[in-house]
Formats: C-alpha cells, sequence, structure tokens
C-alpha cells in the first residue's frame, strides 16, 4: 500500500467557507450535500453558554457600575458585537481557533476513492473523541468536506481557562492547553498538536493506512502546511493580476472610429459620450502605465515564489537520492545479517529437533498423568455426586410420606373419609371456605367492629364474643321475663277481681229483672232493656268458665245489703232465682 502523509496545521477561521454560505473555485456544489455535520451552533449562543455565568458571577462582586461588564462577553473583550469571522483582542486572544486535519493528497485519497471513504471514517473516529481528549476545546462548528478533492475536517473551537482574577472562565488558549497537562510557553501547542498527531495516526494505522514521516532536506522542514502557504501566496497574486489584464483586454478591443462608435447592432453614441469615452480611454492607458509597474513588482515576487517552489523540489531530490543511497546500504547489511541469521538458525534448528523429540515424549507421559488424574478425580466427583443423589432420594422419600399422613389428616379434618374418592379436597376447602367466609361477614354485621378491629381478630373470636352478647341478651329477656311474670300475676289479681265485681253487676241486674221484691218501677222500654243486660252479661259470664265457682249467696245478701238503702223490698226474693 502506498504511504500517505498527514496533515495538521491551524486553520484562516472563515466559518462561512466551512459551512458553505458561498463556494470558492476549488468546491463542487453538486457534492456539498455529502458534506458531514458534527455541530453548527451560532458563535454568539456558544459564547452566552461559556461565559454568561461568569460574568454574572464577575458583576456580582463589582460595588462600582463602571467595573460591571454590560455588554456580552464577545463585545467586551474583542471590542464590538458578535461576529463568526475570527477577531484579535489587544491581548493577542482570537476569537475562536479553527484546527484542520487531512489524510492523504488528492492523488492518493481523492474523493470518489475508496480509500478516500476510509479516509472519512479514520476522520469522523477522531472527531467522536475530540472533546474528551480536549474538555477545555468547546467545538462550535464541525465538518468534514466532500465536495473538494481530498476528505479533510474543520473543527472550530474556543478555549476556555479559568482565573482567580477578573472573569473565572475567560477565552484563552495558553490557560487551556496548561489545564489540559500540556504545559506553558510556546511548546504547549506543539505538544498538543503532536499528541493529536499520533492519535490520528494510531486510528489510520488501525484501518490499513501505511503513514510516511515529515520530509527534511538540509536541516530545513517543509510541511506540508507550509507549502500550502506558498500555493496560497500564489493564486492570490493571480488573482490580483487578473482585474489588471482584464482592464488591459478591455482597453485593447475599445477602438474609436469617427464621430460615431457603434458598439453593437442597435447601440450608438452621441459625440458628448464619444468624448468621455476618449477622456476614459486615455485614463485607462495611464492606469495601464501605471499599474505595469505593479505587474513588474508582482512578476518579480512570483519570480521568487517560483524560485523558491524550484528549490524545495531540488531539496525533495536531493532527500529522495540521500534516502535511496541509504536505503541501499541498509539492503546490503540486512543481506548480511540474514546469511548470518540463517548459520544460526541451522545450528538451532538441529538442537532444537532433539529437544522437540524429547519435548514430544514427555508431553506425551505428562498427557497420560494428567488425563488419568483427570479420570480419577471425575471418578471422584461421579461418586460424591451419587451420595448426595441418594441422600436427597432418602429425603425426598420422607418428605413424601409426610406430606401423604398430612394429606390423610386434612381429609379427616375437612370431613371426607378415606374410601371417599369422588370428592375432590380442593373444593371441599373451598366450600368450607367461602362458609367461614359467609360466617365472618355475618359476624362482622352482627358485631358492628371497626375495620381495624376485624382485620385483628379471628373468626372463633368473634364467635365467642357474639355467645357473649347472646347471653348478655338471654340475661336481659329473662330479667324482662320475670318483671312481666309480676305484672301479669298483678293483672290476674286485678282480673279476677274485676270479675267478681262484674259478677255482681250481673247478679245486681238480674235481680232488678226477676226478684219481685226489687222489681220495682220496671216496664215497658226499660224492662226490656234490663232483660237484655241480663241475658248478655249472663251469658258472658259464662264463657269466663267462673260463674259456678262465685258464692252467690254471699253476693246476694251483699247486693240486697246495698240495694237496700235505695230500694225497699215488698217481699223477700225466693230460692228460685238461684237455681236458674
Amino acid at each position: 500500500m502506498r504511504a500517505r502523509t498527514i496533515s495538521i496545521c491551524q486553520g484562516k477561521g472563515s466559518i462561512a467557507h466551512n459551512n458553505r454560505a458561498f463556494h470558492t473555485k476549488n468546491t463542487d456544489p453538486a457534492r456539498t450535500k455529502d458534506n458531514i455535520v458534527f455541530v453548527r451552533e451560532p458563535i454568539g449562543e456558544a459564547y452566552d453558554k461559556l461565559f454568561s455565568a461568569a460574568v454574572e458571577r464577575y458583576n456580582a462582586k463589582q460595588k462600582r457600575s463602571d467595573r460591571k461588564i454590560k455588554s456580552g462577553y464577545f463585545e467586551y473583550q474583542f471590542g464590538q458585537p458578535v461576529t463568526e469571522t475570527k477577531l484579535t483582542s489587544p491581548d493577542k486572544r482570537k476569537s475562536f481557533y479553527e484546527y484542520l486535519i487531512q489524510l492523504g493528497t488528492m492523488e492518493d485519497t481523492g474523493v470518489g476513492t475508496e480509500a478516500a471513504e476510509k479516509a472519512t471514517a479514520c476522520l469522523c473516529e477522531y472527531m467522536k473523541g475530540f472533546a474528551e481528549r480536549n474538555p477545555n476545546f468547546y467545538v462550535f462548528n464541525a465538518v468534514i468536506h466532500l465536495d473538494e478533492k481530498t476528505p479533510h475536517l474543520h473543527i472550530d473551537y474556543i478555549p476556555i481557562g479559568h482565573y482567580s482574577r477578573g472573569v473565572s472562565v475567560q477565552n484563552g488558549i495558553a490557560q487551556a492547553l496548561k489545564e489540559m497537562g500540556y504545559g506553558t510557553g510556546k511548546n504547549a501547542i506543539a505538544k498538543w498538536r503532536q499528541s493529536e498527531y499520533l492519535v490520528f495516526r494510531r486510528i489510520c494505522e488501525e484501518q490499513g493506512f501505511i503513514i510516511s514521516e515529515p520530509k527534511k532536506s538540509r536541516g530545513v522542514s517543509f510541511t506540508v502546511e507550509e507549502y500550502k502557504e506558498i500555493q496560497h501566496e500564489k493564486e492570490r497574486l493571480t488573482e490580483e493580476l487578473q482585474p489588471l489584464r482584464e482592464m488591459n483586454l478591455a482597453a485593447d478591443e475599445t477602438s474609436v472610429a469617427g464621430k460615431k462608435q457603434f458598439l453593437s447592432n442597435n447601440i450608438s453614441v452621441s459625440p458628448e459620450e464619444f468624448e468621455k469615452l476618449e477622456q476614459q480611454k486615455k485614463a485607462v492607458a495611464i492606469q495601464n502605465i501605471e499599474n505595469q509597474h505593479e505587474r513588474d513588482n508582482i512578476a518579480v515576487r512570483q519570480k521568487l515564489l517560483d524560485e523558491c517552489e524550484a528549490e524545495i523540489a531540488v531539496r525533495e531530490a536531493e532527500s529522495l537520492s540521500r534516502l535511496t543511497e541509504r536505503s541501499n546500504e541498509l539492503d546490503v547489511r540486512e543481506s548480511e545479517v540474514v546469511k548470518i541469521e540463517e548459520r544460526a538458525m541451522s545450528a538451532l534448528n538441529d538442537a532444537d529437533a532433539e529437544k522437540r523429540m524429547a519435548a514430544v515424549l514427555v508431553s506425551d507421559a505428562k498427557k497420560k498423568l494428567e488425563y488419568a488424574d483427570f479420570k480419577y478425580n471425575e471418578q471422584l466427583n461421579l461418586n460424591r455426586n451419587y451420595s448426595a443423589l441418594q441422600n436427597k432420594y432418602c429425603i425426598l422419600e420422607k418428605e413424601r410420606d409426610r406430606k401423604a399422613s398430612e394429606l390423610v389428616n386434612l381429609r379427616y379434618a375437612v370431613g371426607i373419609s378415606p374410601t371417599d374418592k369422588e370428592t375432590d379436597p380442593v373444593q371441599k376447602i373451598t366450600a368450607i371456605r367461602d362458609e367461614n367466609s359467609a360466617i365472618k361477614r355475618k359476624l362482622d354485621k352482627e358485631l358492628r367492629l371497626p375495620f381495624r378491629q376485624q382485620k385483628s381478630t379471628a373468626t372463633l373470636e368473634m364467635l365467642d364474643m357474639v355467645l357473649d352478647k347472646f347471653k348478655s341478651r338471654i340475661a336481659e329477656t329473662d330479667k324482662e321475663l320475670e318483671e312481666s311474670r309480676s305484672v301479669i300475676a298483678k293483672l290476674k289479681e286485678q282480673l279476677s277481681f274485676i270479675k267478681q265485681e262484674f259478677v255482681k253487676v250481673v247478679l245486681a241486674v238480674n235481680t232488678l229483672v226477676y226478684s219481685d221484691k226489687y222489681c220495682r218501677g220496671l216496664s215497658g222500654l226499660s224492662k226490656a232493656l234490663a232483660t237484655g243486660i241480663s241475658f248478655f252479661t249472663d251469658s258472658t259470664f259464662k264463657k269466663l268458665g267462673e260463674y259456678d265457682s262465685i258464692n252467690k249467696c254471699a253476693i246476694d245478701d251483699e247486693i240486697r245489703e246495698n240495694m237496700s238503702h235505695f230500694i225497699e223490698p215488698e217481699k223477700n226474693r225466693t230460692s228460685s232465682y238461684y237455681e236458674r
């Protein structure tokens, strides 16, 4: 595989060019869509994110308002509003820095080739680890250009430094390199570039690329970036000469004939305009004379550049010649070393053959011993496993018997006889559980316990509580029954007394109706009414069942005694009344 170079340099810092806000002659706009954008953040937002908090802390500490930073940090540091153009502050700080890295050239790694695709993959992998390797470099814009001749990576970053005086976080490349461990002074940036070069070189070599060393000649080193600077200077001078060439061409093409000149088929100029053109032509002629001196100066500078370029080519040729001679010397020495090594290897091979034979025999014996040890250990493991399995089997048998006994006891407990094979114990237990749940719900309803007490109280305890409650109710009912019996006895006595008095009333009415002695003044309707009351009361009293148990003679005497105060008897009552 052809060796390739690694180009690492500091870019010009044109964000508009990197983001293709405009196209130059070395870009292909049709392939701009293939560019790989890693990050594209406006620089103003990046500065606010990095430094606004530090500026606020700085302003909070200031007692004088004239020392406070009233504008943003960017304007405070660089003296003008945020812009994407790279600015330099009075203390030589850059508003941002650009880092450009490339593998190979357009001759060996041109866009569209397989090598270019692998180089792009290397650049992508390198970019993924850039922020982790450089925590003090904040990348706000990064893109791989694939619309130019060779893939290359642009990284635009802001260096972050931390300070004890002034704003605590500032834009500072020296402090950022120091905090990342690259020291101080002019060598810090060189150490950092060398570190990044080695990282990218390792990535490329892992992808199969061969990396060539930078070329040197007669103590002077011309890197790729230096060569590119020379080429850029040549292009700049060419661009400066281009307007002068166009002016010469315009002057040469302008010709005047007569007072009127036809510039095209349909356009003519007046005498006044013709006079103006004559004056302009003279001015152009004078300008050409002045520009000739400038072109001569530019030609001298270009000649010097061509001489530098030729000197570079000579140096490269001399370096290549010396490298070729050195390579031939190394080839001769290498052939001598190879011959010595061959003789030594021949002697070593004979000794190694005998050693290998002995080693083979020893190896076979060792293998047999190892195999025997392996088999012996395997048998021991099998014996131990067999004993362990036997113990587990005995334990399982005991467990099985215990479970069978528990199952029989459980069947007895739920009321299933051993001969009953149809009843499912699970269904029986489920039914019992449902019944217990129903009983518990009824007990809960009867007791009306609080929810927490219901959860903590067992069913049997609740049943005992219900029984105690029923016993208390029965005792209260017995007490109420005794009281009711006492009342009933009193009522019975009163009823017996009332019955006797009622009998007396009945007999008195009968005496008025049937006794000739007391039947006075009753005639017609009154006698009929008294007779009806007598029959009604007599039949009612007989229905009560106590008519025959009353001493009628004693009652009659009492009635007559009480009635004698109101009615004087005409004659004595006969005993036939009581025989009715």
